[in-house]
């Protein structure tokens, strides 16, 4: 009984280690993603710059 109960322990340890990692590959974002996002940001900040000058 008592080796039945922390058997399942482990696995049930085992799955929940695995789901979390699956978790943070998708949510670490693509590298190409995150450049393209601050180039976007960079380039609204030049474009807000140069119509304050004007």
């Amino acid at each position: 009984m008592e080796k039945s109960n922390k058997l399942k322990a482990a696995i049930a340890g085992v799955v929940y280690y695995l789901q979390e990692k699956e978790r943070d590959e998708i949510k670490k974002p693509n590298l190409w993603v995150q450049l393209g996002r601050e180039l976007i940001m960079k380039n609204r900040f030049l474009v807000q710059r140069r119509m304050i000058r004007r």
